[in-house]
């Protein structure tokens, strides 16, 4: 009886959330020439992979990294640092790379080659991805731009695993549409082998994991909602394996030395002296309980009038404390629920969007006032926690299917209280983009760029069909908003336009021609190759991996010592790099006691022109900084990016280089 009464529940609760979503047409038939297009995008796509693909050096982030332990296979079998450790992230990368180099020598150009390959499998893929949302000629439109989008060259065009992500989510998110169709167990195996292949590659492909729900959720099936729930248990137990198994190999040891371990993803802007007193925060609850009484009090089913008037409350108290992004999620879900369960007027919704504005207007000028930093650093005091900064990186890649997105979902939102149901993609976004996203927030302020790339494809293919559905309307008014039209002149024209905004034809130009944008780690060490040196001379750099893999080996790692500090380990009473097991100098007075050493010979400190924002202050420290301007450091070789040096400090007086 119980069992029943669960299953009817469950079972209402699944038809009600499907109910939301309109029924759309998928996998429309291939029209003629579909192949031909597909075959011309894939050679398009191949030739701006592969230009001057070798033309310029390693780069920083990671792929030194990559390369050092991929190279090593031909020494011993396995992808190993030069210190011996075992690098046991993304192996199928490491032998992919190593078996390019067997058969085109060792090179930059065969060092990317399987990038390129894996570049080139992503826009195949993009084909089967997009039939699911779009109508052919929008799904070719979507083709190109998975092939032309300046970050999806510039992953092909390097010697890291993100391409190899996209590419592996990709081939999980065709998979788990085929278990959709088909409700074979069988396909949804392959899906979670395809995330698991791709959390090898890199494990925030686990946020992808929530999209195995998209199934059940948008079907009302019971029986996908179930299986998608042990195979969500499933990856998410892939993932702790793989990423238990990969730290694993990482030193576990506390940092033995005075410098302050640098935060990877940064900490939140806190104005402590902003927090509301208890009277203020008082009298703050009782104008959010009369603005949510006000908005619950058309809706006509308690149940309903609670749950509108509840979030409410909570989302304008989470606004009065600086919360704003979940402050306005809870308003919007309670405006939306309450537009969708009554008649009202939208006094209501009135009254707590003007109250939201004049209390942001009023905080912003109490910020400002409290001496909390320029706009940007009061809009992060602002938005609070979870950090809204994985939502804004990820709409870097392309601004307008960002602005798509965001838009199409205001008019999703409308739609809803208006009772209307959605396009199916609105679902998919949701899983794929929005909360992962969010829970990404939950888990540091901000992010570097690549890191939300699981999350592109879903921004691209919603974006598109966000456009898609406005294109529709523009070529057939008559046709429900939530649809979408096969097309015709005035629809393939949009989708063309609406593809070349989304790319940015000067982003792609600058993307194919790479050569310019990257530090010439190779040109400096071809100087240093060249110099004479003797047994006593020394060689420091500033970027450890990459000068040991382009020269071979170096004396000294030269970073401040709280840059470098979550990088290190101790051994034998000095601090190395934990790939290199490379001396730190890490100071000017580490510095100063290596010039001051009477058996050695020449210095010869060899630059980077990374992380040049600020001239590399940040990366050398003040102290370092300096006396790098000053003598006896002399600047003997500039490269030509113009900002990668070497300097040489002459060997003690009376002891000659070779001495």
């Amino acid at each position: 009886m119980v069992l029943a009464t669960i299953g009817r529940v469950e079972g209402s609760l699944a038809s009600g959330f499907a109910s939301l979503f309109a029924p759309l047409p998928r996998y429309a038939p291939r029209r003629r020439g579909e192949l031909f297009w597909l075959i011309v995008v894939l050679l398009v796509a191949a030739v701006v992979r592969l230009w001057d693909l070798g033309s310029f050096s390693l780069h920083k982030p990671d792929e030194d990294t990559t390369v050092l332990a991929a190279i090593h296979i031909f020494q011993g079998g396995l992808p190993r640092f030069p210190d011996g450790m075992f690098y046991a992230r993304a192996v199928a990368q490491s032998y992919l790379i190593a078996a390019s180099v067997a058969v085109f020598g060792q090179n930059e150009w065969a060092l990317r080659l399987p990038s390129v390959v894996g570049g080139l499998t992503l826009v195949l893929l993009a084909y089967f991805l997009g039939r699911r949302f779009l109508v052919p000629v929008w799904n070719m439109i979507f083709v190109a731009v998975v092939a032309l989008l300046p970050g999806l060259i510039a992953d092909s065009q390097e010697a890291r695993m993100y391409i190899f992500l996209s590419a592996s989510l990709a081939a999980y998110m065709i998979l788990l549409f085929r278990w959709e169709r088909t409700g074979r167990i069988s396909d949804l195996l392959a899906t979670v082998v395809a995330m698991v292949v791709a959390i090898q590659f890199q494990e925030i492909a686990v946020f992808a994991g929530l999209l195995i729900f998209f199934p059940g959720l948008v079907h009302g099936d019971r029986g996908k909602l179930r299986a998608g729930l042990v195979a969500f248990v499933l990856m998410g137990v892939a993932y702790l394996v793989v990423s238990r198994w990969i730290l694993s190999f990482y030193p576990h040891i506390e940092v033995a030395h005075d410098a302050k371990v640098s935060l990877q993803f940064g900490e939140a802007p806190t104005l402590p002296a902003m927090r509301l007193p208890l009277l203020l925060l008082g009298a703050a609850a009782l104008v959010a309980a009369f603005i949510s009484w006000q908005l619950a009090r058309s809706v006509s089913r308690l149940a309903i009038a609670v749950w509108v008037a509840g979030l409410a409350f909570v989302g304008l108290l989470l606004d009065a404390t600086l919360h704003y992004h979940l402050g306005l999620l809870m308003l919007l879900a309670a405006v939306v629920l309450a537009r969708r369960n009554s008649e009202a007027s939208g006094r209501g919704v009135v009254l707590v969007a003007a109250v939201s504005v004049v209390l942001a207007a009023v905080q912003v000028m109490m910020l400002h006032a409290a001496g909390a930093g320029p706009v940007n650093k009061i809009f992060g005091l602002m938005a609070g926690k979870p950090s809204i900064w994985p939502l804004l990186q990820l709409g870097r890649y392309s601004p307008v299917a960002f602005a798509a997105v965001c838009i199409g979902a205001a008019i999703a939102l409308w739609r809803l209280a208006q009772r209307k149901p959605v396009a199916d993609y609105w679902l998919f976004f949701v899983l794929g983009l929005w909360l992962p996203l969010i829970a990404m927030g939950t888990f540091g302020w901000f992010f570097p760029t690549r890191y939300t790339e699981f999350a592109l494809l879903p921004l691209l293919l919603c974006g598109l069909a966000a456009l898609q559905s406005l294109a529709s309307r523009l070529a057939e008014p008559s046709r429900d908003p939530a649809g979408v039209s096969g097309g015709g002149a005035l629809a393939a024209t949009i989708a063309a336009i609406s593809g070349v905004a989304v790319l940015n034809p000067i982003a792609v130009a600058g993307a194919v021609d790479a050569r310019h944008a990257f530090p010439d780690h190779r040109a400096a060490a071809q100087f240093m190759r060249s110099l004479p040196l003797g047994p006593r001379d020394i060689v420091v750099a500033e970027e450890a991996l990459m000068q040991t893999y382009y020269l071979g080996h170096i004396d000294y790692w030269l970073e401040d010592a709280s840059v470098a500090a979550q990088f290190v380990l101790p051994i034998n009473g000095q601090i190395v790099d934990e790939y290199t097991h490379t001396p730190l100098i890490g100071n000017a007075e580490q510095l100063s006691a290596l010039l001051l050493r009477p058996d050695r010979g020449a210095i010869y400190i060899v630059g980077s022109g990374e992380n040049q924002e600020d001239g590399r202050l940040a990366m050398r420290g003040p102290g370092l900084s300096v006396m790098l301007g000053t003598k006896p450091f002399k600047v003997i070789y500039v490269a030509p990016d113009g900002v990668t040096k070497i300097w040489k400090i002459d060997a003690p007086s009376g002891r000659g280089a070779g001495a």
